[in-house]
């Protein structure tokens, strides 16, 4: 695992706990089991306050910004589909059925110093903006 990617993954840890990791054809696939949702989005009819969520970094990460990010296929707000979501591009190496938003960060810039510049942490967080926007 590359140092920097390392150094990530510790810092995802510290504020989501039980992070996976997977390295796959040189890139990294990246799960968080439990994150927290805005109100209104639900699988099915179920509500959900928390679901897992996945991404994929490239392998020329912190250069260029990552894109997207997974839910559990069948994930509604209020029972409307969200826009700008799909199949996955490249299933990821974790069990389920996926759904892919769409996203992007506005500004990335990262810097040879994670804690200076765009960071995977300040990506994961940067979901609850496309989350609260609904469907």
């Amino acid at each position: 695992m590359r140092a920097r990617i390392s150094h990530e993954l510790a810092l995802l840890r510290r504020h989501f706990g039980d992070v996976e990791h997977a390295e796959s054809n040189g890139e990294d696939w990246f799960r968080i089991p439990r994150y927290v949702l805005p109100e209104g989005w639900r699988i099915g009819d179920k509500a959900v306050s928390e679901l897992p969520v996945c991404f994929l970094i490239k392998g020329n990460y912190p250069g260029d910004a990552p894109y997207g990010f997974l839910t559990p296929a069948g994930l509604n707000f209020k029972g409307a589909a969200p826009n700008n979501t799909g199949a996955p591009p490249s299933p990821p190496p974790f069990s389920g059925e996926w759904l892919h938003f769409s996203w992007s960060v506005e500004n990335w810039s990262a810097t040879a110093d994670m804690g200076k510049g765009s960071n995977l942490l300040a990506w994961v967080r940067s979901f609850m903006v496309r989350l609260q926007e609904g469907a």
